[in-house]
């Protein structure tokens, strides 16, 4: 009778430490969607203060992408040129 009784009292003792883990884990689980959406975040800002940062141009940049963008035009008004012929 005294065994039962100590397997019992050991299986709740295991069973506690169980319930522990579990809910540590619950924790870490929560902890873990927090920084997700933080990281989340935070990739978000990063894009938009790249953007905001590649809108901030100088009068020599802009000039510059003005002639890219031209050529890139021509290029493509030749192709639809000769698509068309």
């Amino acid at each position: 009778m005294a065994e039962r009784k100590d397997l019992l009292d050991e299986l709740k003792v295991k069973l506690n430490i169980l319930i522990r883990q579990y809910h540590n884990l619950e924790k870490y689980e929560e902890a873990a969607r927090i920084l997700k959406e933080e990281n989340e975040q935070l990739k978000k800002q990063y894009e938009e203060l790249r953007t905001a940062t590649t809108l901030k141009l100088s009068k020599d940049d802009i000039r510059q992408t003005k002639l890219y963008v031209s050529r890139l035009i021509r290029e493509i008004d030749k192709c639809i040129a000769l698509l068309s012929a």
